[in-house]
């Protein structure tokens, strides 16, 4: 009996070691992934609110209280007058 004995914990100890080394690289893997889950979710924080950073500054951009200093900001200039060219029917300039 002793052989007997021998063998079952000889293959006890295999199949100890092997299941050890098997959570071990569990517990890594395991690890690792809610690391980079945990960047993934910071990066996911920034990236909204940049969004919404954005969001506001394209909505002030729009707003019709900031349409005419946007437009000098082209480069466009502010016009009093205006000059019309009348046109005639059959394509003739008829008067200024």
């Amino acid at each position: 009996m002793s052989r007997h004995t021998k063998l079952y914990s000889g293959l006890l100890l295999l199949v100890t070691s092997l299941l050890l080394g098997l959570t071990i690289c569990q517990i890594t893997d395991v690890s690792s992934k809610s690391y980079s889950l945990g960047l993934i979710q910071d990066e996911n924080k920034s990236i909204k609110k940049e969004i919404a950073t954005l969001r506001v500054s394209l909505s002030q951009s729009t707003a019709l209280d900031n349409f005419e200093e946007k437009i000098l900001e082209e480069g466009f200039e502010q016009t009093t007058k205006f000059e019309y060219i009348m046109v005639s029917s059959n394509g003739d300039i008829a008067s200024r």
